[in-house]
């Protein structure tokens, strides 16, 4: 479940022939590139060229760190924010019905949605901004803000009592992990920056692979603790407060931590296009909020039909402003690749369909199987294993096979796993399907995320490259709060009214299926475009 975020103005490459890192500009190598870098270092190694990686200079190069131990908590707290990122969203999913019933809202399902799917809209569409707001004003400082606003938010959270307020601040939340994950990226980008030198790209290769790796296991984590606390009979605020405490302690930290250079926390020129940015998020948020809300607000009731016009006509004008200004947040030119704009629907598809995994997996075999939501947390642990083995399945495979392989197998990974999961008896044990289900599907983040990002880094040009990743970012996280509202009016439409909970379940799997097959689709149609095997240079 990777979603290593990447900064809007980076735009040099992390091959090992031509990397550099500029003072005066403020622009670093790119998580985007360093998938590249990935496979790259891996053929080299291959193929027994790993003097290359060298040229002269010494196996160890002037670093900005003190010691060994400085550079490994450097790792850990700069990773930490995807790790804490995911657990937020876990945190809550398990507990659902200990803080559903906390808001007086334990039996409407079609509203308890939101308490997950608000937080991963914010996720996404703030990602774009944030990024370049770390490109100005420092990353490091970006990073900090981003964990003690989600601390901050978390704290408030715990307090509350009406559903609305609860949403209302989970989605604030959210702007927390947006905000701390391009700036992450990019502080791994830019911490061992010489590419010539063996350290530096060992350092990095190990470093992203553990931003990657993570990700599922902060999402396992996250909710295993959720469900813990109210295993503990402790008040389900606790969730939150907890999270509060360790948020502020990673802001602490960082700030302790990570050093205050200039290729880490140096500030840049240029601006944001604030207009551009503010007509962007509208639109995603207001089409979210037509798509979750249609449920309880009815789509023959005129809020839905209007917020949805509203959206697509904001999202029209950010288009529409994206080609006039002179630095755009999003240029539109980046579509002008057929390739890269199938890659953009695939993914977003696919994520759509995990996103569902995510929230109904755990439902069913808690509200049918009657297991407990900490024992469901733990029967989620081959996610975390699965990751980690992915990650690594990527970074060898990219050198070895085309890209469409890869990325069709992690399109099948999805189509599979939902496929397992509409059919799955209540009344069978764990070990027959379900754990098949979550070892199959989980290999789909991974290996869509580092293959889309090489085809967006094949097709475009290198001015392109940090925007193209920061946008595939932006896809992956939206998508996980569109496929929840997308699958929430199936659900309502086919549960007869909630009496029929478990039919509402495979219509959400089903959903999931179709979501998964137009990814195929589309990769089986560009495959042409992602046929390149990414070797060293």
């Amino acid at each position: 479940m990777p979603q290593d975020i990447d900064h809007h103005d980076s735009s040099v490459s992390l091959t090992h022939t031509n990397e550099r890192s500029s003072h005066i500009t403020g622009k670093l190598d790119t998580p985007l590139e360093s998938c590249k870098a990935l496979a790259n270092t891996v053929e080299t190694v291959r193929n027994g060229n790993s003097d290359s990686l060298e040229t002269g200079i010494p196996e160890k190069s002037s670093t900005i760190f003190r010691s060994i131990l400085h550079e490994a908590l450097y790792i850990v707290v700069v990773t930490a924010a995807q790790l804490i990122t995911q657990a937020n969203l876990g945190n809550t999913i398990m507990p659902q019905a200990a803080v559903a019933k906390g808001l007086g809202i334990a039996n409407e399902t079609a509203k308890q949605s939101w308490f997950v799917a608000s937080y991963s809209c914010t996720v996404g569409t703030f990602v774009l901004i944030t990024g370049r707001l770390g490109d100005l004003h420092g990353r490091k400082n970006l990073f900090l803000i981003g964990f003690l606003w989600l601390g901050i938010l978390n704290i408030g959270i715990g307090f509350v009592r009406n559903h609305i307020v609860y949403d209302i601040l989970r989605a604030l939340a959210g702007i927390g992990p947006s905000t701390m994950m391009p700036n992450a990226a990019a502080l791994l980008a830019g911490a061992w920056s010489d590419s010539k030198s063996r350290h530096d790209q060992s350092r990095k290769v190990l470093a992203f692979c553990i931003f990657g790796a993570v990700a599922p296991a902060g999402y396992v984590l996250g909710s295993a603790w959720g469900a813990a606390v109210t295993y503990t009979g402790l008040q389900w605020g606790w969730i939150y407060w907890s999270m509060a405490i360790v948020c502020f302690a990673f802001t602490a930290a960082g700030w302790i931590i990570i050093p205050n250079t200039q290729e880490l926390n140096g500030k840049g020129e240029g601006s944001v296009d604030y207009l551009g940015s503010t007509f962007g998020v509208a639109g995603l948020v207001l089409v979210f909020i037509s798509l979750n809300g249609a449920p309880s607000f009815g789509w023959k009731a005129p809020i839905s039909p209007i917020l949805l016009i509203l959206g697509i006509l904001s999202l029209a004008l950010f288009c529409y402003i994206e080609l006039k200004v002179e630095h755009p947040i999003l240029p539109m030119s980046i579509f002008s690749s057929p390739t890269f704009s199938a890659v953009a629907i695939s993914l977003c598809a696919g994520w759509s369909s995990f996103g569902i995994f995510q929230y109904y997996g755990p439902h069913f075999v808690v509200q049918f199987r009657g297991v407990s939501p900490l024992m469901a947390s733990l029967q989620l642990i081959p996610c975390a294993l699965v990751g980690i083995v992915a990650s690594i399945v990527a970074v060898v495979l990219l050198s070895r096979v085309p890209g469409y392989i890869i990325f069709g197998a992690s399109m099948l990974s999805f189509f599979v796993g939902q496929l397992l999961l509409a059919f799955t008896p209540v009344n069978q044990s764990y070990w027959v399907m379900t754990f098949f289900t979550y070892a199959i599907i989980c290999f789909g983040p991974d290996l869509s995320f580092a293959c889309a990002s090489l085809i967006a880094s094949d097709k475009l040009k290198p001015e392109q490259q940090g925007v193209a990743g920061s946008f595939v970012n932006t896809v992956i996280n939206y998508s996980i709060a569109l496929g929840l509202a997308v699958v929430g009016n199936v659900e309502a439409s086919v549960n007869d009214g909630g009496r029929n909970k478990l039919a509402g379940l495979r219509g959400a799997f089903y959903t999931g299926m179709g979501l998964a097959a137009l990814g195929m689709v589309f990769t089986t149609v560009f495959w042409k475009g992602m046929a390149k095997r990414h070797n060293a240079d």
